[in-house]
């Protein structure tokens, strides 16, 4: 009998250590499943929260801008529920850095919405439906009442071509009408637009001596310019950009006397003017304050150009740019004129307009 209680004891032992080993390993499997999971969009979350830390992405200066009316809100997300490419804790995440940018001022009352969060299944005919808590404008006008809001704000996350995009939407819960609404991308915005095409105009001169007095001196300006130039955004500030390109300059007036050929090397820096200006975010910028530096040559004749300014943006794509162009004196060899001495001399400071395209 002893014999046959030790024996079952040894059973049972045996059978619970499988199924504890059993549940280990079905534990260890779903955590590196949740892991793996993780680690899938991690790359995605970082794209969003590195848009959503600018100072350009819901600033004060935009928020502060927003219609009055909306004084209480909640959040809601408004995208597929039964969109499995995230999960929630992607989404909260996002929210609450869209929440921190609201309490940030102190006109807006945040209201937490657990019934925005929830998904109603319904089971008909043998199938289940995903339902919204927001279906309907009246559903819309109920909820607010529930939960005493003024406005909701809709919101979606998704990626586009591997850029992060932001839509939100502020909605009356009593009326349904829109009072602002704001689309947002990540980098691959400002990528699109990574070159530039441009053509300026110099006021700088060239003068070439003439060998008596019974001629006068010749002087040539202004000075046409055509070049190209990439576009980067800086990793230091997300409102500094460089671009490094290369340019042609050359008379188009006086070339009998003085005929220019000449080309550099050049890079530029630029900083955003608009967040201090207290305008809203725009690719590139509406106004930026520029300055570059360049090696030129007028044939074998190397020389320093330098320029710095103003840039307007006229739309997304086209620009201006006011300034001032700075070249080094120097004298370079020009066409043989027996009026005239062989040398011309180019260099000063005068006025610098740019007119020019972006494009990818």
């Amino acid at each position: 009998m002893v014999l046959m209680l030790m024996i079952g004891f040894v059973l049972q032992m045996t059978v619970f250590g499988e199924v504890l080993a059993a549940e280990t390993e079905i534990k260890q499997i779903r955590y590196g499943a949740h892991k793996s999971e993780n680690m899938a969009y991690a790359d995605e979350l970082m794209k969003f929260s590195e848009m959503l830390n600018s100072e350009q992405i819901l600033s004060m200066a935009e928020l502060n801008k927003m219609d009055f009316a909306v004084r209480s809100v909640a959040f809601y997300r408004i995208g597929d529920r039964q969109n499995k490419l995230f999960d929630r804790h992607f989404y909260e995440t996002i929210e609450q850095k869209m929440i921190n940018k609201f309490t940030g001022l102190n006109r807006f009352s945040i209201h937490e919405c657990f019934e925005c969060k929830t998904t109603r299944v319904l089971l008909k005919e043998k199938q289940f439906s995903v339902l919204r808590q927001l279906d309907s404008n009246e559903s819309l006008k109920e909820l607010g009442e529930k939960i005493g809001v003024d406005h909701f704000i809709l919101w979606d996350a998704y990626m586009h071509k591997d850029s992060p995009m932001l839509n939100i939407r502020v909605v009356s819960a009593a009326s349904g009408q829109v009072r602002w609404s704001r689309q947002y991308q990540g980098e691959q915005q400002l990528q699109e637009l990574n070159w530039e095409f441009y053509t300026s105009v110099w006021g700088v001169e060239a003068v070439r001596q003439a060998k008596t007095t019974a001629n006068y001196d010749s002087v040539v300006t202004p000075i046409i310019a055509v070049g190209f130039r990439r576009l980067a955004e800086s990793t230091i500030s997300k409102r500094l950009f460089y671009g490094y390109g290369a340019e042609a300059f050359f008379n188009t007036e006086g070339r009998a006397e003085i005929d220019i050929y000449g080309f550099d090397v050049n890079g530029r820096v630029a900083i955003e003017l608009d967040p201090s200006l207290g305008m809203e975010d725009k690719t590139y910028g509406n106004w930026l304050a520029y300055f570059s530096v360049g090696q030129a040559f007028l044939l074998n004749t190397p020389t320093l150009v330098m320029r710095s300014g103003i840039e307007m943006r006229i739309n997304k794509k086209s620009f201006i740019d006011l300034g001032t162009v700075t070249i080094k004196e120097k004298e370079f060899e020009v066409r043989a004129n027996s009026k005239y001495v062989s040398k011309a001399t180019i260099g000063g400071t005068n006025y610098d307009l740019t007119i020019g395209y972006r494009f990818q």
